[in-house]
């Protein structure tokens, strides 16, 4: 199976991705990890694209669209985890987290475009 084409996240999100825009909301933390945040182009929030979180071997785990604030959350087994953006206009970031039981993990990342070979 091929990964989403960032390009089209939006409608892909509405049309066929099952995880929900932004990831499931944070009622109590309780015995869960979660890391969450908030994804930013230019000050202004990034709406379409993805968060895509990856285990400590860089292997895929989950993936959920972005929300309309930029936002995306995941429920994370406690350790080292990396997640990736990518977004329209060869928007592409990772940056690292730990997760821990019962503590939420935030991350601010600033997206900004690659620039590929010319």
């Amino acid at each position: 199976m091929s990964a989403p084409d960032p390009a089209t996240a939006g409608a892909q999100a509405a049309a066929g991705c099952g995880a929900p825009v932004g990831g499931a909301p944070v009622t109590e933390v309780g015995n869960q990890a979660v890391v969450q945040g908030r994804v930013t182009k230019e000050g202004a929030p990034v709406t379409v694209g993805y968060a895509r979180l990856l285990n400590r071997d860089g292997e895929f785990v989950a993936e959920v669209p972005l929300g309309q604030d930029g936002g995306f959350r995941f429920f994370a087994a406690p350790g080292p985890w990396t997640v990736r953006v990518l977004a329209p206009g060869g928007v592409r970031v990772e940056q690292a987290v730990s997760a821990a039981i019962g503590q939420v993990s935030n991350l601010e990342i600033v997206a900004m475009e690659t620039k590929g070979p010319r």
